[in-house]
């Protein structure tokens, strides 16, 4: 569809065109079958608290709302990519939110990984989230950052 407009609008629908893209070559949402999310035992219930969990951590943590939906979208094609089981959701869980966090925050508003587990309460190590780090970055080939609901609200509010 080409919109026939001032040089604004155009390079809005440009915009909006090549994330729209960009997101159809990367997105993949976990699918849901037999009750749980596809090749993992982990059921919509779980998913669901575990995402009301990383928007407490996000808050907690003082986090814009942009880092808790690159988070649950990093979560999202991870699971959508590996057969996860529902005793690691967790770590994946605030390991997603972390690299989220090294991508949208200031350095000064990240706490170290040691601190942010100790506040979050998460028995994990912080080698346990190095190395989950290192998982997702390697099944998402390194390439973390999709459109959010949140930038596409601020594109469209911002044209």
């Amino acid at each position: 569809m080409k919109y026939c407009g001032s040089e604004e609008n155009q390079r809005l629908e440009r915009l909006l065109r090549d994330n729209l893209a960009r997101e159809m070559r990367l997105w993949r949402a976990p699918i849901l079958k037999g009750g749980c999310i596809q090749g993992s035992d982990i059921a919509p219930s779980l998913y669901q608290e575990m995402v009301i969990w990383l928007r407490e951590m996000s808050e907690m943590f003082k986090f814009g709302s942009e880092t808790f939906a690159l988070g649950v979208c990093v979560l999202n094609r991870l699971l959508a990519t590996v057969k996860a089981q529902s005793k690691y959701l967790k770590c994946m869980a605030i390991t997603s939110l972390i690299l989220a966090a090294k991508i949208n925050e200031e350095d000064e508003v990240i706490a170290s990984v040691k601190d942010l587990l100790a506040q979050s309460g998460c028995n994990f190590s912080t080698a346990e989230i190095l190395r989950m780090e290192r998982i997702i970055l390697d099944k998402l080939h390194w390439d973390l950052y999709t459109a959010t609901p949140v930038d596409f609200v601020y594109i469209v509010s911002n044209s």
